[in-house]
């Protein structure tokens, strides 16, 4: 471990006793609070989220990482000889100066709540608690008063991660075929930068899609079986030719059914990506061949019900403008059936971007599956023992990321879609129905083109991007519906 005289940037660090092996950990059903422990380094009550305020150099907010709790102090007739305690509550730290200093030789800092002179000390023997004291001048007579610090990586082991393209292969496809084709190592060299496992726990599968005869006559899905060998993956792609498909609609209810028969690993993280410009039958596009639905009776909600309780999320990569402009319905369908997966649509104008979507999209549910195995038991109890709603459960668990300093992968695009409150209605339609049949006659449709302007041709340049930054409100919210969603 290795250790600083004092923290020099917003993190999460560990803070030891300056010559001892001993740390200070969080004890909030402890009087005082605090305590001096052996180091654990898998221990969150022996690290804590430091934030320096603007514009003052050496005073700081202090927050456990185990629950959030800030540090305040404690001061009673009873407690420790009249100077008090720090104490950990469930409220906003207060301001904490953390002064360097040099003594015997030996370079350290002292804790002292900003504005006072008093320390955080242990020295009374055979007690470990951690209180405060007046400022001993030298090192030997006080050496727990000083102390240093361990800044503590905030990064969560990644389970293995399983992708499955389902990967549209109709007449106007080839561009993204291609695509995706050669931007396989930028996809693989991403997702092992960015989510803290090694090649052999990445494992990728393909379906391609096109149609149900008499539509179309050469396939109705094809399969790829998860591989490790990405050379393989990128060949399987390069094999495919975009042709055919028929009337508008295609077979993307039978690719979904296939994805969530496929063989998963159990403990990997489970992605499907859609890619696609067109909807699935059956949810009342005009000209559609098969107006009631898949023939062979697979009902793609019910099917992303089946995922999201399996812990399969689905992205739908919507190739636009084409998608809302040769479909009134198909934006909305497919915001609420990823919705019931805790995935996302994600809009794509410029086939450049493409593999960055695909990598973006997989670190953000690596990154939501670390917190679901986290926290999923303390979820279910919030709601089931407290009577919480999602909402209420969503906010207390946001505001505790926060103060701990939580990061999450985040896929940050360019928003090419105009918001409208049908839209968002219809898309709340078909997440909270069982079947196409129960949604599709409750559908309002929305008028006008909701693409932006500088968007409504083909080609105009996007930006992309995946970065770490602090944890969403919308991405707490996912991990809570995930949680309630999943089979026990």
């Amino acid at each position: 471990m290795t250790y600083q005289t004092k923290p020099t940037s917003n993190g999460v660090y560990r803070i030891k006793v300056l010559n001892q092996d001993l740390v200070i950990e969080s004890a909030p059903g402890y009087n005082p609070g605090l305590k001096l422990a052996s180091p654990s380094p898998t221990s969150n009550k022996q690290k804590w989220t430091l934030t320096q305020l603007s514009g003052q150099s050496n005073v700081w907010t202090m927050v456990s990482v185990e629950d959030g709790y800030g540090i305040t102090y404690k001061k009673t007739a009873d407690t420790y000889w009249g100077y008090g305690y720090p104490y950990p509550q469930n409220v906003p730290s207060l301001n904490w100066s953390i002064l360097e200093r040099t003594s015997d030789g030996q370079t350290f800092s002292k804790i002292k709540l900003s504005g006072e002179s008093n320390c955080f000390d242990s020295c009374d023997p055979g007690s470990d608690a951690v209180h405060f004291y007046y400022d001993h001048a030298h090192v030997y007579d006080g050496p727990k008063q000083c102390f240093v610090f361990e800044l503590v990586p905030n990064v969560k082991p990644s389970a293995p991660l399983d992708i499955m393209f389902l990967q549209d292969a109709t007449g106007s496809q080839q561009q993204y075929i291609d695509t995706a084709r050669n931007g396989i190592t930028q996809i693989c060299n991403t997702l092992l930068s960015g989510g803290n496992f090694a090649p052999g726990d990445l494992r990728f599968g393909l379906i391609a899609f096109r149609d149900h005869p008499p539509q179309d006559l050469s396939f109705i899905i094809q399969e790829y079986p998860f591989t490790t060998d990405f050379g393989s993956v990128a060949a399987n792609l390069g094999g495919l030719t975009a042709t055919g498909g028929g009337d508008g609609p295609e077979s993307q209810s039978d690719a979904l059914s296939a994805a969530y028969k496929a063989d998963w690993k159990d403990e990997a993280t489970k992605v499907v990506v859609l890619i696609t410009d067109s909807p699935p039958h059956g949810i009342g596009e005009d000209g559609d061949a098969f107006p009631k639905g898949c023939p062979l009776q697979i009902d793609p909600l019910r099917v992303a019900t089946r995922m999201g309780r399996a812990g399969i999320t689905l992205y739908v990569i919507a190739c636009e403008p084409t998608l809302s402009q040769y479909y009134k319905r198909a934006r909305d369908f497919y915001q609420g059936l990823v919705k019931k997966t805790g995935g996302k649509v994600l809009n794509l104008g410029d086939v450049s971007v493409l593999p960055t979507l695909i990598a973006g999209s997989a670190l953000e549910a690596v990154n939501s599956e670390i917190y679901v195995a986290e926290y999923q038991a303390e979820v279910r109890s919030m709601a089931t023992d407290q009577k919480m709603s999602a909402s209420e459960i969503s906010q207390r668990l946001h505001k505790n990321f926060v103060a701990a300093g939580i990061q999450h992968n985040t896929l940050v695009v360019d928003n090419m879609y105009e918001q409208r409150t049908q839209g968002d209605q219809n898309a709340d339609i078909w997440f909270n129905a069982e079947n196409l049949d129960e949604a599709k006659n409750n559908i309002q449709e929305v008028e006008g083109n909701r693409i932006l302007e500088k968007y409504q041709t083909p080609g105009v340049e996007q930006s992309a991007a995946v970065v770490a930054q602090p944890i969403s409100l919308a991405q707490v919210e996912t991990v809570v519906q995930k949680c309630l969603m999943r089979e026990s």
